[in-house]
């Protein structure tokens, strides 16, 4: 077993002397967050369904009272299912897994059972004030970064002191003098997510429930991104592979094949994943060194990956049996083959021009459930199988076969339609006529793929009827009569004693007719120094945490500056306070998830969208909407008169209308509910405190607040007046369209884009005028 392994280099040795003492594991957390796993993994694929549905059937929920209306949006509903998959399913998988294998590692039991089951109704409990805070529309506009700024400070608190303080005191009680491979995994993990959680709180509070990024324009579009790649890398990557290190040997009870091997894929990884960050920000503002730079390192990703990926194959050697044999073994194997083929996909989908023809179409959507439903997936799965009879008494593997047929078809049968629906979406956008005209328009691409979109519902339908099948044997069984976990105690361990095994070796070459320095470079590559750092934990992690700073640092300290280097453009001036209400509404109804507001440099884009964009137009802009998927079009050039008003008006009420075919959602509930015109001020306070040039002065004795309210109310009559002088209606449903939320998306609507065409301003007066 990996952890008890003699032989040299797979895995620290055993204890020297004899045991004659017991060690009792504590598992019951385990147990729970087995538990929690299943049951959001089941209401994860459910809220996929129905956002699919949704977005096949935008008229689904047409007859459904107004007021429900807003809850029921497939923008609403994807941003839960994304935060799920990464919090709830990737979250509580990791802390069965690890807070089972870690005890078995160390031979140490869990340092605290009252912090883990604190730290397992406290993450359920914020699961539950996220999924309820994007479900009423508080959110930050950010991926993975959705709920409000109180739920991420408990996540960096959950994670840190609960988690984090739990693994770091268990390892400090091990017994056993050498940190196996798996433990590097994890505390990369710990450690990188800690960072990641208190670089995401770079935020100043507006109130309970809001707050701003104390960044703008293209430097918070790169820490946005880096913070996702970084979770996606240190939540989703790492530490299951530090699962799979640990159950695949397990199971197939054989030793890790390749020590070496595991140390090359554990520090290319660290030093190569939050580099390639910013390769999902090609052809945008961001510098052009950042971007190449974010190309490189994904395309190298593949080496390490897949050194991982035959590390954990070549492990199976002499053991192929198992993989007919025992379901969870073939879950295991799926899904490290799942992740070497998304791995080689990452770095193909890094180079520039492949990520041009594909970014924002559905062929993005396909990767990441590729990654979440295979590797995240079935490796929770082979986890849960070989886990679930070491608990508790049970016997799952005929209902583990008929799971796994069930997974693996659901994840063809979701995955195979979206990458054809983004490979025909990719050449339609993109294709020009002979003479350089575009050939397809926007909707007529997407009604050619809405049959695939129905076609990936079945996948995703079998894959939860596997999920509910699983849901039903664990919530039954998670209760049941618990086996004994015991072991050998080994004796305390002498930290002062240095083991035979770890001291240095001279070189083979020492004394041959060759260079000093090839002798010295075996003797780097017998990694004995690596030896003796697998003994001291807390160098360890300082190590890890110093490579993620340093190199996080080095791409971040150049982009930050770069907004000294960003070009003026004197045209661009802050947004009225109605456009930032306006802009909040967007956000709050999950837009920027169907929408990007970025015209990439491509003849295909700037024809069908307009100019393409600058830098200089973002500046104001907290935080940034590029988007990462078009279910509609761009809207970066999308007012200033290119559709009025008036049109607006009757798209939110009914998009079909407007569009034929859309698949936009109606949004009526926007032109029923009244704006807070009184709050109008409360933004503008905050940004101009975060060095937005508003005018601040008022005459006479007129308050800030009145001041910034009669201008959101000017400016809304005004295009109320226009709505109504186009054919439109003086009130609707017993309001008067001048109140109402719909007026002031519009008026933010009516802004994007036309920043360049209006004169600069001819005075120095810093006072906003509504457009």
């Amino acid at each position: 077993m990996p952890e008890n392994s003699t032989s040299p280099g797979h895995s620290f040795p055993a204890s020297e002397t004899k045991c004659t003492e017991r060690l009792i594991y504590r598992d019951g957390s385990v147990r729970l967050f087995l538990a929690a796993t299943v049951f959001w993994g089941a209401l994860s694929c459910a809220v996929s369904i129905l956002s699919g549905l949704l977005l096949s059937m935008p008229t689904l929920f047409a007859k459904v009272d107004d007021a429900f209306q807003p809850f029921l949006t497939y923008a609403r509903l994807d941003s839960i299912r994304v935060n799920l998959t990464v919090f709830a399913i990737g979250g509580n998988a990791i802390f069965a897994g690890i807070f089972y294998s870690l005890q078995r590692l160390c031979k140490a039991p869990l340092w605290s059972s009252f912090l883990a089951l604190l730290h397992f109704v406290s993450w359920q409990t914020i699961l539950l004030g996220l999924v309820v805070s994007q479900w009423l529309g508080y959110v930050q506009g950010r991926s993975l970064s959705g709920g409000p700024w109180p739920i991420d400070i408990s996540i960096a608190l959950i994670w840190i002191c609960f988690f984090g303080l739990n693994c770091a005191m268990t390892i400090a009680h091990r017994r056993e003098r050498y940190l196996y491979v798996s433990l590097w995994f994890f505390l990369a993990s710990i450690v990188s997510v800690s960072l990641l959680q208190v670089a995401n709180l770079l935020v100043k509070p507006t109130d309970w429930l809001h707050s701003l990024p104390l960044l703008s324009g293209a430097q918070d579009a790169w820490i946005g991104n880096w913070y996702k790649q970084g979770m996606v890398a240190f939540m989703l990557t790492m530490p299951f592979i530090g699962l799979m290190y640990y159950f695949l040997p397990k199971a197939v009870d054989r030793p890790l094949y390749s020590y070496k091997w595991s140390i090359v894929h554990f520090w290319s990884m660290v030093i190569l994943l939050l580099c390639a960050s910013s390769n999902q920000l090609h052809f945008t503002v961001i510098p052009e060194w950042a971007s190449t730079l974010g190309m490189l390192c994904g395309v190298m990703l593949w080496m390490p990956s897949w050194a991982g990926v035959l590390n954990g194959l070549n492990t199976l050697s002499g053991a192929w049996n198992k993989v007919r044999q025992d379901a969870a073994v073939r879950f295991l194997v799926v899904g490290l083959l799942v992740f070497g083929f998304t791995s080689l996909e990452s770095s193909i989908l890094s180079i520039k021009s492949v990520h041009a023809f594909v970014h924002y179409t559905d062929w993005e959507v396909a990767h990441w459930d590729t990654v979440t439903m295979g590797w995240i997936g079935f490796t929770t799965f082979g986890m849960i199988y070989w886990l679930m009879p070491r608990l508790v008494s049970c016997n799952l593997s005929q209902y583990s076969h008929v799971h796994f047929a069930l997974a693996l078809a659901g994840l063809l049968l979701t995955v195979v339609p979206e990458y054809a629906s983004g490979f025909v979406q990719a050449r339609k956008w993109s294709q020009l006529s002979e003479m350089g005209k575009l050939e397809y328009s926007f909707v007529e691409t997407l009604q050619s793929v809405t049959w695939l979109w129905w076609a990936r519902l079945i996948g995703a339908s079998l894959y939860l009827v596997g999920i509910l099948g699983l849901a039903f044997h664990v919530l039954l069984l998670v209760g049941a009569k618990s086996i004994l976990n015991d072991a050998s105690l080994p004796p305390k361990l002498n930290r002062s004693e240095q083991p035979m095994e770890s001291l240095p070796q001279a070189s083979a070459l020492v004394g041959k007719p060759v260079l000093e320095f090839a002798s010295k470079l075996d003797q780097f590559a017998m990694l004995h120094w690596h030896r003796k750092l697998e003994r001291q934990p807390i160098r360890f992690a300082c190590l890890i945490l110093f490579a993620v700073c340093a190199l996080s640092l080095l791409q971040a300290i150049p982009v930050l500056a770069s907004k000294a280097f960003v070009a003026p453009i004197t045209s661009v001036q802050p947004y009225t306070p109605l456009e930032w209400m306006g802009r909040e509404i967007y956000i709050s109804q999950g837009c920027q998830n169907c929408h990007s507001q970025m015209v990439r440099p491509l003849v295909y884009e700037s024809q069908r969208y307009g100019a393409i964009s600058l830098a200089g137009e973002s500046v104001f802009d907290r935080p940034t909407l590029w988007g990462e998927h078009r279910v509609g079009p761009d809207l970066a050039r999308e007012g200033g008169g290119r559709q009025s008003s008036f049109w607006h008006w009757r798209h939110f009420e009914n998009p079909s209308a407007m569009t034929k075919e859309s698949v936009m959602p109606a949004y009526r509930h926007l032109l029923t509910t009244k704006l807070p015109f009184a709050e109008a001020a409360i933004h503008v306070r905050m940004l101009s405190e975060l060095g937005v040039p508003y005018d601040l002065n008022t005459k006479d004795d007129e308050s800030i607040e009145r001041k910034f309210e009669k201008m959101a109310v000017k400016q809304a009559e005004s295009i109320a007046a226009e709505i109504i002088g186009q054919g439109g209606p003086v009130a609707y449903e017993g309001n008067f369209i001048k109140d109402v939320s719909a007026i002031a998306l519009i008026a933010y609507i009516q802004r994007l884009g036309s920043d360049l065409s209006r004169p600069a301003p001819t005075t120095n007066t810093n006072e906003v005028k509504p457009n």
